[in-house]
């Protein structure tokens, strides 16, 4: 078993959190390693719609909702700084999104949303179901007027989940960062209660802070140190369409699933909600579950050629939120994932706040709610780098 080089921090995993976190270290001037298992954007940041929508499925204002807001206003300044950083547009566009009501029912939540978001001074817009073709031409006629309205945030935006991870991974690599391709971190090094570093198949990395980002692999390894994360997997599967001419303005949502129009002419169709499903292939039944929705909202997608489909796992807490924050009873190690639908939303902001508190010992702001030890009274934050 050989040493590699030392690194100030070690990140195992590498998603669009893993490599958020990475980018902000170096700018901050850390000595970086990251390790992903498989390649990068290997798991849910890869297939994600990459749809920065904190306003679309927010029935009321609360801490978790506030981070939202403050996670998407970090995309456009991180998307300029990227493409002129490393080239690379990564499609962070502010397209909005219409949330369609199918129902009456329905039609009373989602104006009950706009009354209060539009109070909250957010961009909120009432669409009747008379109006939606003109807002989106593929709910002309009698395909609007079947739906009891939609709620049209203009703000919402939308970003390629793949094409971030690759524009902060070579960002961060610019400055020094070590990104290890098709290497699994089988163990985490300590000595005594504080992290020395991580041991892969072939080497031990030594570094003074740990940064577990696995997504739903996360708690493997915090099992091998005697660390219980309540992390499980959510299926989501996604279809990849071409509406050969007749591709939707906007993004269009309703309950069951969602239309997202890239630049290139794409069409993403998401997404399934399957518990506890750690298989990652797509099914017959998921693929039927999602274009009967599409179907019962916008006919015209039935037109639209299949160019693919894929499956996900997203990594989710019990209640749904984030955990961030250092691990209990260790020194150096830091937990970043449960980000559940989130992931790309919130990444970068994530990214950012990690970094200055490993960095800084400056504390996670609006992340401070969603630590680990909220699971656990006997949890608590450990020092950052400085301190140490």
């Amino acid at each position: 078993m050989t040493s590699a080089d030392r690194a100030d921090v070690v990140i195992v995993g590498g998603g669009v959190v893993g490599c958020c976190i990475a980018y902000y270290l170096t700018l901050g001037g850390a000595r970086v390693t990251l390790l992903e298992r498989a390649h990068l954007a290997a798991g849910a940041s890869g297939v994600a719609a990459g749809m920065l929508a904190p306003q679309v499925e927010a029935p009321f204002a609360d801490p978790f909702f506030e981070l939202c807001l403050l996670g998407r206003a970090e995309h456009a300044p991180l998307a300029a700084a990227l493409l002129e950083d490393v080239g690379l547009d990564v499609e962070y566009r502010q397209t909005g999104i219409l949330r369609v009501a199918r129902t009456e029912s329905e039609r009373v939540d989602l104006q009950r949303m706009w009354r209060w978001q539009s109070a909250r001074g957010l961009a909120a817009e009432w669409v009747d179901s008379d109006d939606l073709g003109t807002c989106e031409p593929l709910l002309r006629g009698v395909a609007g007027r079947l739906l009891a309205g939609a709620l049209w945030l203009a703000d919402e935006g939308q970003v390629r989940g793949p094409r971030l991870v690759q524009a902060l991974a070579m960002a961060a690599a610019q400055r020094g960062a070590r990104f290890v391709e098709g290497t699994p971190v089988v163990d985490i090094a300590r000595q005594g209660e504080r992290v020395s570093g991580v041991q892969t198949p072939t080497e031990v990395i030594e570094s003074d802070t740990v940064v577990l980002a696995a997504g739903v692999w996360s708690p493997d390894l915090g099992r091998r140190i005697g660390l219980d994360l309540p992390v499980a997997p959510v299926k989501g599967q996604i279809l990849s369409l071409r509406g050969l001419g007749k591709t939707p303005r906007r993004v269009i949502w309703c309950g069951e699933c969602y239309l997202v129009p890239r630049p290139d002419g794409e069409v993403v169709l998401g997404a399934t909600e399957e518990e506890g499903n750690y298989d990652a292939r797509p099914t017959l039944a998921g693929v039927n579950r999602l274009t009967e929705a599409a179907l019962e909202v916008v006919p015209a997608v039935g037109s639209f050629s299949i160019d693919g489909f894929w499956a996900g796992l997203r990594p989710a807490a019990p209640d749904r939120f984030p955990l961030v924050g250092w691990a209990p009873g260790l020194e150096g190690l830091f937990v970043a994932t449960a980000h559940y639908r989130n992931g790309v939303l919130l990444g970068p902001l994530t990214g950012r706040r990690v970094a200055e508190d490993i960095l800084h010992g400056s504390g996670l702001g609006e992340l401070a709610p969603f630590g680990p030890e909220r699971f656990d009274s006997s949890w608590n934050a450990g020092p950052s780098v400085t301190d140490r």
